[in-house]
């Protein structure tokens, strides 16, 4: 799967997507709340939620552009306008694992950006975007204000010879580390 993602990630999505074929939509949503809620409280960068707000205070649309299902960012919308995710297919009540539209990545994110600027009458010169992934660079150069968020070492390293902002958001102090599970020991 990790060769599959650096490859497309599109295809990486489409395939890991179709897990999700036959899964019941009330239990997905019902479980992707709770996941959510613990992701929020693990890996939470403070700092980005407080950008969201301040953005918003000004009078500035705000837009969440991604990849992950519009389930698993559901519990976001009060931070932001309007949030652009892919969708699954939905048969009786079940998910179909098939995804609705292409998702909104790399130079999808970018013309899903320009869609919206022109259907919502915004200059993208006076628009501001951030983004962690080279993956993203499309849509940071459609923008005025680009700005790399905990970037990856390449999007650094042009982000850096660009003159545009980097910023380090760090997350919630004392946060536990996510693990990955290795199984018991052999004794």
């Amino acid at each position: 799967m990790l060769a599959m993602d650096r490859r497309d990630r599109t295809d990486f999505l489409r395939n890991f997507y179709r897990k999700y074929e036959g899964a019941p939509v009330l239990q997905i949503d019902e479980d992707s709340l709770e996941m959510f809620n613990e992701f929020i409280l693990t890996k939470s960068f403070p700092a980005a939620i407080r950008r969201v707000r301040e953005h918003r205070a000004l009078g500035h649309r705000t837009l969440l552009i991604t990849g992950a299902l519009d389930f698993v960012v559901q519990p976001l919308k009060p931070l932001f306008d309007e949030i652009l995710a892919p969708s699954l297919e939905i048969k009786g009540n079940k998910y179909s694992g098939r995804m609705t539209h292409v998702p909104p990545i790399g130079e999808t994110r970018a013309a899903s950006l320009r869609t919206y600027a022109d259907e919502n009458n915004l200059d993208l010169k006076e628009s501001i975007a951030y983004a962690d992934s080279t993956s993203d660079l499309p849509m940071l150069e459609a923008v005025g204000f680009p700005v790399a968020v905990n970037p990856e070492t390449k999007l650094a390293t042009l982000a850096r010879r660009r003159g545009w902002l980097i910023e380090n958001f760090q997350p919630i102090s004392g946060s536990p580390k996510k693990t990955l599970p290795l199984g018991s020991k052999k004794e």
